[in-house]
This record gives structure tokens, C-alpha cells and sequence, in this order.
């Protein structure tokens, strides 16, 4: 047994006593009933969270899994706040909004337990990226279960702890299956602590059911990242006693097998070698059984007796309440993007092109706010359309740092840093690649805030170049918004003009949730007049571009510019066309619009994307529904046409609308 002191050691008992007793009453309550959901025990693995989290400090982070209530006890938080959480009741670690899979403590480092299968391993790499940059020692460990050694985001995600030599710990909780599956049946390799071999990484095989051993290669590890000698996999061998959740029949595993591990149990192992040296009797040992058992009995009682949340805070928590818009910006009073003198400077104004308005908003925003940084693909050499040249001169790679091309591990490791303090700013290249990384937006980044009760925000900016640039087919010409503008807790915003762009992306880093930054790959070369100072456009907040009488185009980025087009064509012929550029999807200003609609009665909806099932869908149906029977034509809409966009210019040009379709659109409503 490696040197502990007493004291040490008793503490390792009382906390997988503690572990065991609650997780064996919430078995029960669950047969009885009495939870609601899916509950998966940590019953046979107390002994890794309990060495593990001993060798941490409060301010260190973890992240964790689905079995995640042995994490969260051996971190620190109450077993009345974990068990008021599995019941579903306010007074819960969550308020009720996660559950038993998704427990987390931000004031006790602990970043959640995830229902993703490896959820956890680039958000512990961005955390300790963000400790890094703050310049503390603070550590991340990363648990996660041997099905999770498979998933591309572990291999990802270990090369960037690698390449940065962050202070991460890898814990693999290796309880022999992957749900219902032998470790042995799916994975290459016996002993998979040679996997951090391959990524230069420090490795080692432990008993996970030996407390004692567990707190001491914890011990290493961690000191290990606390010097920035870099990151540390630990595949700690355990075995689950009971099934994968409660409730399993487990007739995948043979009986001789689980009788087997049950002689390996990690307490009784551990309380027989604190007897042999005299360290705990059988008086101690009732004692601290019966501790725990009063203690989960109390927390048992509280859950009982807490309350449900309110029906009518169901939408709370979402978003993060945010400022009034910006003082002085008239929300939907025509405003035109800011005139300048065509020779170039002006006192106000400064004429530049799209990507040179958003390294001005970046650069502004750095330098104001040492939290900000910057991550992506090429990002040091100016990005694909310079929307960041010049940045790493300025800020150096601290602050602008060079991704693999691995989108995943790109977005996780902005959650995990802006859950950790920092305001990342993470760039896709093109919107096609979110889609690589579409498990960290959904589940990770949009979900957060509300999943874990309100405890934490997420404050990144995702950065991606959208739409139809000459003839790139269809893995480069892709409109996603109406995909993100689906998903609650995500804000979406889209501009067209230089000046919008800088005002927007400067907003979007200060606000405190996620928010998706289209740049259309079209219009990044535009020019146009640009305010010089800090200039701020207020997400949810629309522009009338064009004031008129006889009908309503609604659109946004590249479309709004074709809308202005079409609707000089047809003033020709005598018709007033209202133009309103949204700028912003989500939060979305329909007050604006319905305003709009309601004066002139016609309306209609373009954007680039997809007419089926897009965001226009959304709008027209919001239309209908306030102004149902005032108007004098069913909304309009313009859109792509059902088809992957294809390479050939003819065809390009059949499926993707431009100002002639909106143009046709508006004469149809006019009858």
C-alpha cells in the first residue's frame, strides 16, 4: 500500500461507503418508483472517483459520464442537492432540468455528467486550455467509460492535449463493457493505456478497485499537469456490479463472471487492509456505514418533501438574460447601412470589405477583453476569406490558435474554455464542417445552460461561411441556418453588409450564450462604409433597408441584397417595395416584420436556402397566424430548389434563387 496517512486513508472509506450506501437506496427508489427516468448506478467502480477526486482541489474541474453520481459525490456536492436532482425537484444540483444522467456543480469544478458517450473529452481539454490561460495549475480530469476509447472525439481530443501539453487526466473507467457489449469484442487493443503511445502522451495501467493504488497514479498524474508536463491517460480496470441501469436484465453477462468480481469489491478490500493495520475496527467501521446511511436517509427525506418546479418556468433558463438593446438603436426604423464618403474616410465611417469589418470587430474585442480567444483551422494564416489576417501579429498564439482539422474537437474545447471563463471565438471554415462537430453543438453548447439549471453559460461564437460562392457544389455551398435556428439555445445571425458584420460580431462576443455567426462566402469581399469605433448591432434587433408601401421582402445576408436589387427593378414599375433585413434569426425581431406586413398586407420570405423546410417556412407561418385575414395574398416564399447544389454554373443557377426570383415572387403576391 503506498504511503497514506491515516487520516488520508479513512477519508478514501468514508466517501466509497458514502458512494455505495446512496447509490444502493437510489436502486431501490427506482424499482419502488419513486424516480423518475433512467438510472445508472456507479455501484463496484467507488474506488476510482473516490482516489481520483482526493487528489484534486476544489477549484480543479472534472467532467463526467451517464454513471456519473460517484463523481459527484467524490467532488463535493451534497448528497440532498445529487438526490433532490434524481426526483426531479427544485431544490435538485439542477433544479430538476438535468436528471440523473446530467448532474453537474460549477461551483465545485464539476462541468457536468454527460449523456454522450465521451461527451467529456474536449471540454476537459478546453477547461484546462482556459486554466492555462489564466495562468493557474488548475487541473481537468476527463472520466469516461471504455466505450468511449473508440470514439473519434477521444482520439481528437487526446492529440490536442498532447500538442498543447494541457493539464488533462484521462480517467477510462474500464468496467469490461460498452453497454451491453465485451470490451474484447470491439476494441483492438487489451490494454488501453498504449493508446496515449501513439500521441506522446503518459500512460498507465491501475486496479481500479484499489483505492490506494488509484490515489496514488492520480497522484502522479495530476502533479504531472500541475507542472505542465502535459496531459496523462489512466485506464483504471473495474467492473460494474450491476447493469448497465437499473433494470437490466444483464443476460449478456455470465453469472460465474459478475460472482467473480463481486470477491474484488474495492471497499472490502479497502476496509480489510485498513483492519490489518489497525486502523479501522468493527465500532469505526458501523459507524461510518451508519453515517452514510443517515446521511442519504436525510437527503432521502429533503427530495420527498422538495418541491416540483413550476410549469411556468419551463422556458426559463434557455438563454441568459441579457441587457436592454443598445442605447440609441432605433429597432425597425429604416436604417440603411451608414453612408461614407466614396473616396474613403470620413470622421464616422470607414469603407472596408466584410472580412476586414469582422477583424476589426475581433480585433476590438481582444483587445478590450483578455478572455477572448480565437480557435480554428488556418486561423493564423487569415482564415479562408481573411476574416481573421493579421490577429496572431497582434495577439500572438496564446490568443489565436491553430486547430487540427478535426471540428469536434474544435467546438468542444470552445465549450469546455467558455464553461471555464474564456470567450472563445471558434471558426468552421465552411458551415458544411459544422456538421462533424453537430454532437457538440447540439448536445453540449446549446444545452448547457439550461440543462444544468442555469448554473453556467456558454459564451462562444461560432463562426462558419455559408451560402453559394462560383460553382463550389454541394459540400461548399450549403445554407444551414434553418438547421440551428431549430435548436433552442443557440442565437443565429446572418448580416449583408460590412458594417452589420463588424456591429454583430462584436455583440456576439460579449453575449453570454452561443451564438452562430454566418458569414456569407459571397459577400466577403464587399465593400462598404463602416462606423470606426466600437460599433455594436443588438442581436434581435432588424433593419428596414428600404421603406415602402405596396409589399414586405423579408430577408437576410446574401438574399437581402438580391431583395434591394429586385426591388430597385421594380420601383421601375411603379411598385413601392418595403425591404427588411433581418440580421438576426434568433433571437428573431418579428415585431418589425409583423409591423411591416401589416401596413402592406403582401409579404414575401427569401433566403438562399432550401425553400422546404426552411426558415422562411417558419416566418410565413408566424405571418398567417398574427395576420390571418388582413392579408391581401398568402406569404410568398423564395428559396433554393430540392436539390444538392450542383456544380455546373446552368444548374447552379436553376437551383439557387437570386434577385429575379424574389422579383417574381413580389409581382405573384401582387397579383
Amino acid at each position: 500500500m503506498p504511503a497514506l496517512e491515516r487520516s488520508e486513508a479513512l477519508a478514501l472509506h468514508r466517501t466509497m461507503v458514502l458512494i455505495r450506501v446512496f447509490e444502493s437506496r437510489v436502486e431501490e427508489l427506482f424499482k419502488a418508483g419513486k424516480l423518475p427516468g433512467f438510472v445508472h448506478t456507479y455501484l463496484g467502480e467507488e474506488a476510482i472517483a473516490t482516489g481520483v477526486c482526493a487528489q484534486l482541489s476544489p477549484d480543479d474541474y472534472i467532467t463526467s459520464t451517464h454513471r456519473g453520481h460517484g463523481h459527484a459525490l467524490a467532488k463535493g456536492m451534497s448528497p440532498a442537492a445529487l438526490m433532490a436532482e434524481l426526483y426531479g425537484r427544485v431544490e435538485g444540483a439542477c433544479r430538476g432540468r438535468g436528471g440523473s444522467m446530467h448532474v453537474a456543480d460549477f461551483s465545485l469544478g464539476m462541468l457536468g455528467a454527460n449523456g454522450i458517450v465521451g461527451g467529456g473529452f474536449g471540454i476537459a481539454a478546453g477547461a484546462a486550455l482556459a486554466a492555462r490561460h489564466r495562468g493557474t495549475d488548475h487541473v481537468a480530469v476527463c472520466f469516461f467509460g471504455d466505450g468511449g476509447i473508440n470514439k473519434g472525439t477521444f482520439h481528437e481530443a487526446l492529440n490536442f492535449a498532447s500538442v498543447h501539453r494541457l493539464g488533462v487526466v484521462y480517467v477510462c473507467e474500464n468496467n469490461q463493457y460498452a453497454q451491453f457489449t465485451a470490451r474484447s469484442r470491439t476494441t483492438s487493443v487489451e490494454d488501453l493505456a498504449v493508446r496515449a503511445t501513439a500521441y506522446g502522451m503518459a500512460g498507465a495501467t491501475v486496479d481500479g478497485n484499489d483505492v490506494a493504488a488509484v490515489s496514488a497514479a492520480a497522484a502522479e498524474a495530476v502533479q504531472r499537469a500541475r507542472d505542465g508536463e502535459g496531459p496523462t491517460l489512466l485506464n483504471m480496470v473495474t467492473y460494474r456490479l450491476g447493469g448497465h441501469y437499473v433494470g437490466d436484465a444483464e443476460v449478456y453477462r455470465d453469472a460465474s463472471e459478475v460472482e467473480e468480481y463481486r470477491g474484488r469489491d474495492p471497499i472490502q478490500r479497502w476496509e480489510e487492509t485498513l483492519a490489518e493495520r489497525g486502523w479501522l475496527d468493527s465500532e469505526s467501521r458501523a459507524t461510518v456505514w451508519d453515517e452514510a446511511a443517515a446521511a442519504v436517509g436525510d437527503a432521502e427525506e429533503r427530495a420527498e418533501a422538495g418541491s416540483l418546479p413550476d410549469p411556468e418556468s419551463a422556458l426559463d433558463d434557455v438563454f441568459t438574460p441579457v441587457p436592454a438593446a443598445t442605447e440609441g438603436f432605433r429597432r425597425g426604423a429604416v436604417q440603411a447601412p451608414p453612408a461614407g464618403d466614396p473616396d474613403g474616410e470620413t470622421p464616422e465611417t470607414r469603407r472596408m470589405t466584410f472580412g476586414q469589418a469582422t477583424v476589426d470587430a475581433m480585433g476590438r474585442a481582444m483587445r478590450a477583453d483578455d478572455s477572448v480567444v480565437v480557435l480554428g483551422e488556418d486561423i493564423s494564416w487569415g482564415g479562408n476569406f481573411g476574416q481573421f489576417r493579421g490577429l496572431v501579429d497582434e495577439f500572438a498564439s496564446r490568443r489565436v490558435i491553430d486547430m487540427p482539422i478535426s471540428e469536434a474537437i474544435i467546438v468542444a474545447v470552445a465549450v469546455g474554455a467558455a464553461t471555464a471563463g474564456l470567450r472563445p471565438v471558434a471558426s468552421m471554415s465552411f458551415v458544411e464542417f459544422t456538421l462533424g462537430a453537430m454532437d457538440e453543438i447540439v448536445n453540449q453548447a446549446s444545452k448547457f445552460r439550461y440543462m444544468f439549471g442555469g448554473q453556467v453559460s456558454v459564451p462562444l461564437v461560432l463562426r462558419a461561411s455559408d451560402g453559394v460562392l462560383r460553382s463550389s457544389a454541394s459540400q461548399h455551398s450549403s445554407s444551414l441556418e434553418g438547421l440551428f435556428t431549430h435548436l433552442p439555445g443557440l442565437k443565429v445571425v446572418a448580416p449583408s453588409n460590412p458594417a452589420d458584420a463588424k456591429g454583430l460580431l462584436r455583440t456576439a462576443i460579449d453575449d453570454p450564450d452561443p451564438v452562430i455567426y454566418l458569414e456569407h462566402k459571397k459577400i466577403t469581399a464587399q465593400r462598404g462604409p463602416v462606423p470606426t469605433g466600437d460599433y455594436r448591432v443588438p442581436l434581435g434587433s432588424a433593419a428596414v433597408v428600404r421603406a415602402g408601401a405596396d409589399v414586405t421582402v423579408v430577408a437576410y445576408s446574401a438574399m437581402a441584397l438580391n431583395a434591394l436589387a429586385a426591388a430597385e427593378r421594380l420601383a421601375a414599375d411603379g411598385i413601392d417595395v418595403e425591404v427588411i433585413d433581418l440580421r438576426s434569426l434568433v433571437p428573431l425581431d418579428f415585431d418589425t416584420v409583423v409591423q411591416s406586413v401589416a401596413r402592406t398586407r403582401r409579404a414575401v420570405v427569401a433566403h438562399e436556402a432550401w425553400c422546404f423546410g426552411g426558415f422562411g417556412a417558419e416566418l410565413a407561418a408566424q405571418l398567417h397566424s398574427e395576420l390571418f385575414g388582413e392579408l391581401e395574398a398568402p406569404v410568398a416564399r423564395v428559396g433554393a430548389a430540392p436539390a444538392p447544389i450542383p456544380f455546373s454554373p446552368p444548374l447552379e443557377a436553376a437551383v439557387v434563387p437570386g434577385a429575379d426570383a424574389v422579383e417574381a415572387a413580389v409581382r405573384t403576391v401582387l397579383g
